[in-house]
């Protein structure tokens, strides 16, 4: 009996310790770090695996008190072995100013950067206020040839700091979310020459004045509730554009230029109070065509039936007399029923594609 319980112990031992070092590492990458530490238990080999893991997932969530996650973390940080990095996500629940510490951030942001992490994320767990929001120089200091490939920012004041000449030079996917920027004539991104994927949500300027995205090597970009006094894209390489505008009738998103001349890909999501647009269309029209005119190589549109397509309905006894800039336009992808779309508005997409036919696409996205 005790040759078979000796035998049974060796089993399953065995599942674990013949595991490749590099592949528990990999394993591990996965998991928030607390849960990475609390493997140390499973066996000897992974005593101490969680100080080799080339990512660092700290989120105060996992923690039922904040001073608690604090201490936990610089402990992290000053037990891991000194290995470069690929992945640093920090996540703060604590949003008010008066109770966080940002000295912890500043520790974590300046581990990661010396660690030539390739992927940082800094997030806010709750919605925060002006007041609150972290200044981007006071965390990131100066700036001078970061490594980073990745970037994802919530609740952040973008000051003069985040677009210095000399620091994310490398920088391909930036995400900004909850974030400010102030100044005049804005040019937030010029400084990040190998820019090809920005995603801005929530993003706006506390002086409501103009913004221009610019950017030689990108190639998409999301703009979900973003407020401007006018926003010039000049993007010579885009392919994918995503529109999100949840108070369309306030006109918060407003173009002064869009020159698009490689876009394939439109993703339309205009939502709003129909009441108002309603009174407003008037005013609203001539900036929907401006941005209908924007998009015009587009070869492919996407619609979405909770939100963009009862907007532009109210707008289809205008449509259907204005000439259609959709020359290129090879599929109208519809998030929708059949009989939930106007005939006007298929046709006011489709009346001057130069395809000989065009694909109308049903879908319906699970809710």
């Amino acid at each position: 009996m005790n040759k078979k319980r000796k035998a049974g112990k060796e089993r399953r031992r065995d599942r674990l310790t013949p595991l490749p070092e590099h592949i528990i590492h990999h394993i591990l990458s996965f998991l928030d770090t607390r849960s990475a530490v609390q493997t140390s238990v499973l066996s000897r080999s992974w005593r101490s695996a969680w100080k080799y893991v080339p990512a660092l997932h700290f989120n105060q969530y996992s923690f039922q008190h904040y001073s608690s996650f604090h201490l936990y973390v610089r402990k992290v940080l000053s037990l891991r072995h000194p290995l470069n990095l690929s992945t640093v996500k920090f996540v703060d629940d604590e949003c008010r100013s008066d109770g966080r510490d940002d000295s912890l951030v500043i520790r974590v942001i300046q581990y990661a950067l010396s660690h030539d992490a390739q992927h940082l994320v800094i997030y806010h767990g709750n919605d925060i206020t002006s007041a609150d929001i972290y200044r981007f120089s006071d965390l990131f200091g100066s700036i001078s040839n970061c490594d980073l490939k990745v970037l994802v920012l919530d609740g952040f004041d973008l000051d003069s700091g985040f677009g210095s000449p000399h620091g994310f030079r490398m920088l391909t996917n930036l995400i900004l979310e909850a974030c400010m920027v102030a100044g005049q004539d804005l040019e937030p991104f010029s400084n990040f020459p190998c820019l090809q994927h920005l995603v801005l949500s929530d993003f706006q300027d506390e002086r409501n004045c103009s913004m221009k995205i610019y950017g030689l090597e990108l190639l998409s970009l999301k703009l979900h509730t973003v407020c401007f006094s006018s926003i010039d894209i000049d993007v010579p390489k885009l392919e994918f554009l995503s529109i999100w505008d949840d108070e369309v009738e306030m006109g918060y998103l407003s173009f002064s230029n869009l020159s698009l001349p490689s876009l394939q890909h439109a993703d339309i999501r205009l939502h709003g109070d129909l009441d108002c647009i309603e009174e407003t269309k008037e005013y609203m029209m001539p900036q929907l065509i401006y941005l209908f005119q924007g998009l015009h190589n587009a070869k492919s549109l996407k619609l979405y039936e909770d939100t963009t397509i009862p907007v532009l309905s109210k707008f289809c006894g205008y449509l259907e007399d204005e000439p259609s800039p959709f020359q290129r336009l090879e599929s109208l992808i519809l998030d929708s029923e059949a009989e939930s779309v106007p005939y006007e508005l298929i046709n006011y997409f489709l009346k001057e594609s130069s395809c000989a036919s065009p694909n109308i696409q049903y879908i319906s996205t699970p809710g």
